[in-house]
């Protein structure tokens, strides 16, 4: 018999929190007085909690002193979460602000100085909240998961900043009724990083190793001291009414004004399971598409932006490789790049102890000539390990009313210790289509491994689509193939001499890309390598890169109007040079040129990019793409040009314009929205769209073609 006393399990959890996280253990202050949320963090009540300094650096020296202060300080009281954030800057004049929009810290998250918080309060160490917020108050939120996040999570909650004598400062309010999370945990997963973006430094609260991401919950830090939080009652009511106009101009009538209306249902069933039902769905707020050059025989793949759809989608990743998504929300309410009605949408999202869940059914109205069609899809993983799961998804349903099922199965395996303290991942998978065709494969399978560090990220998989694999709600731009990927990249980052201070890290990447038909011929193969890529002390972004290529065509093929290239293998090799200077500079510049052989021939492909930023306020972008193509068979040129231009007078007023031309379509298009948030969850949209078609008559004029004007009004209610 076993003498001396023994530690209980909840102390021992509490004293090795510390250890485990790689930080020390952050305290949650309780206040009965809410701060102010303005930005400024004078209010008495964050001197309640005590400052914490102990930031350590990632970039560029990992585990170093940081060259600027950091102060943060947590509180809470019984309906929210607070932190406040005190950025120290020795040269103030020089923070970079360059955006004010939602979500802009997507496509400027390395390019404006910024504050990022990953909250894990379920402690799987797999799944986390992300809450973003740059000087200007600017606000990005989202899910995080391993290496990899998204923003396409829209949470409610509230941030302010303002640039200060000695800096900046943040304050952030989320409310315990927008995020799910396990009652009773003794402390959260939480870490906080700083980018500089002029220094290209990095500062973080936990993982400050390279090979740590940030977005990886097990970096994560403890939180302790919140108790006894509500989320009210779990539910929010979402109504809108839209008033809109439209006009088409082929068919010559007026104009037809419709009021329309509809409402969305959120009910949290436990603090981290949430059902939805939203009927007459509208998405008159969602973004249109980028306009892109295709030169290739298979569909591009673009991104879900539509609310209703982004929100648990994160639940449906699979293991799949990245051609081959079982489930693409996409095929849903979206015939021909136009909405069709959604009569009602429900789903059920979350956690249930270990469990991942997510179930969706949609029923879309008669749009045209197609009859209305229900859409269901289902995703359940389960937690396994430290780090891992193994999970099934289902779908049914097809848009062109075909009947369509889908069923398949996944694992992945990952740890962010392998070999100490490095990244490694290895996934498998195989789905089975039922679909109208009788005949031929209708299964596919493949697996994946992993090594992304820092110096050395490598990386190979298999795939196997059999010829009769169609997921009616997936995205599959080419069956009845095999294909094989491997690539490794090796990037060292030069620390002394002349070169240490020019380069900041190189990248020498080799990849090979393999497609054979079932029978086990080659059809494709794409290589690629980059003797020269770099970036610099300053942030600038320099490449070349070469690539070898084959292509068996198995048909004839019409590559642009009127020029077809005959069925048959090509061989041909094209080179690629790009430069971008460092995104925080007020006026960035993007050039690339693709140039060499092109099938039978050769091409050009040029892309130029300029942006101009001030202070967030505005925001201005021109891009074009120039191709030219020289062949046997024909020349060909295509050419897409936009221009973005976003006005904002605080993060919650901006008109965003977006124009864009063709001329394959030879159409033009105009979008601009105005977004009002009035308060967190209560929105206004102005939105007006308008399209016109240039036509070869002798003054080569544009004709319009349609055009719709839509104000929206939106509201959250949360008792």
């Amino acid at each position: 018999m076993k003498s001396g006393r023994t530690i209980p399990g909840a102390l021992l959890f509490v004293l090795c929190l510390p250890l485990l996280s790689g930080a020390q253990a952050l305290k949650a202050v309780r206040v009965a007085q809410a701060p102010k949320i303005d930005g400024d963090l004078s209010d008495e009540v964050w001197k309640s909690a005590e400052p914490f300094t102990g930031f350590r650096m990632v970039e560029p020296r990992p585990n170093q002193e940081p060259t600027e202060r950091t102060e943060l300080r947590v509180l809470y009281d019984e309906s929210c979460l607070y932190f406040g954030v005190r950025c120290y800057d020795s040269e103030p004049s020089r923070i970079a602000a360059n955006s004010m929009a939602h979500d802009g810290s997507d496509e400027h998250s390395e390019n404006d100085d910024i504050i990022r918080i990953l909250l894990d309060p379920f402690q799987d160490k797999r799944n986390a909240y992300i809450f973003f917020v740059n000087p200007r108050g600017a606000r990005s939120e989202g899910l995080a998961s391993g290496e990899h996040y998204s923003l396409n999570w829209d949470g409610i909650w509230e941030a302010k900043a303002r640039i200060v004598a000695n800096g900046w400062s943040a304050e952030l309010q989320i409310p315990f009724k927008t995020i799910s999370f396990k009652p009773g945990l003794m402390a959260w997963g939480i870490n906080v990083e700083r980018y500089i973006p002029r220094k290209l430094e990095t500062i973080r609260l936990s993982g400050t190793n390279r090979d740590n991401f940030f977005y990886n919950p097990v970096e994560a830090a403890a939180l302790e001291g919140i108790r006894d939080v509500k989320q009210g009652k779990g539910f929010t009511f979402r109504p809108y009414g839209m008033a809109s106009v439209l006009k088409d101009h082929i068919m010559g009538e007026g104009y037809d004004a419709k009021l329309d209306g509809g409402f969305d249902i959120y009910k949290n069933f436990t603090p981290n399971l949430v059902g939805a039902f939203s009927y007459n769905t509208d998405f008159a707020e969602t973004e249109v598409d980028d306009r892109q050059i295709n030169l290739t025989r298979f569909a591009l793949l673009f991104p879900e932006k539509r609310m209703f759809f982004l929100e648990g989608s994160d639940i449906f990743n699979f293991a799949s490789s990245e051609s081959f998504t079982p489930f693409f929300s996409r095929r849903i309410g979206l015939i021909n790049g136009r909405q069709a009605p959604i009569t009602f949408g429900a789903k059920v999202y979350g956690k249930i102890g270990d469990t991942n869940m997510a179930v969706l059914d949609v029923r879309t109205d008669r749009f045209g000539e197609f009859a209305g069609r229900n859409f269901f899809a289902a995703r359940m993983s389960q937690n396994i390990l430290e780090e891992s799961k193994i999970g099934w998804i289902f779908t049914n349903g097809s848009p062109t009313g075909e009947k369509n099922s889908l069923a398949g199965a996944d694992f992945t395996f990952q740890t962010s210790r392998f070999s100490g303290n490095r990244n490694f991942s290895a996934s498998g998978w195989y789905a089975y289509n039922w679909n109208e065709r009788k005949q031929g494969r209708h299964q596919g399978y493949g697996f994946r491994l992993d090594y992304p560090n820092d110096l050395w990220d490598i990386g190979t998989s298999y795939a196997y689509y059999g010829d009769s694999l169609d997921p009616g709600l997936g995205f599959l731009p080419r069956n009845g193939i095999q294909t094989a990927y491997g690539q490794i990249s090796f990037r060292p980052r030069p620390e002394k001499g002349l070169l240490g201070r020019i380069v900041r890290q190189f990248f020498f990447e080799f990849s090979g890309d393999y497609y054979w038909d079932l029978a086990g011929s080659l059809e494709t193969r794409k290589l690629f390598m980059a003797p020269l890529n770099l970036e610099t002390q300053g942030g600038e972004h320099i490449e070349f890169n070469i690539n070898p290529n084959r292509d068996v065509l198995p048909y004839d093929f019409e590559i642009s109007n009127g020029v077809v290239l005959p069925a048959g293998p090509y061989d041909f090799t094209n080179y690629n040079i790009e430069f971008s200077t460092a995104g925080f500079r007020p006026v960035v510049a993007d050039l690339g040129w693709r140039f060499g052989g092109f099938y039978s021939g050769h091409y050009d492909d040029a892309e130029v990019g300029l942006g101009l930023k001030y202070k967030g306020y505005a925001t201005i972008s021109l891009n074009a793409n120039f191709v030219r193509g020289r062949l046997p068979q024909g020349n060909f040129n295509e050419n897409v040009y936009q221009i973005k231009a976003d006005l904002f007078l605080s993060p919650d007023l901006g008109l965003m314009n977006y124009i864009q031309y063709d001329n394959v379509s030879r159409e033009l298009g105009w979008s601009t929205r105005i977004r009002w948030r009035i308060s967190p969850g209560n929105e206004i949209f102005i939105v007006y769209n308008k399209n016109w078609e240039k036509r070869w008559d002798p003054a080569c004029r544009f004709f319009p073609l349609e055009e719709r004007g839509v104000l929206k009004v939106s509201f959250s209610i949360r008792p």
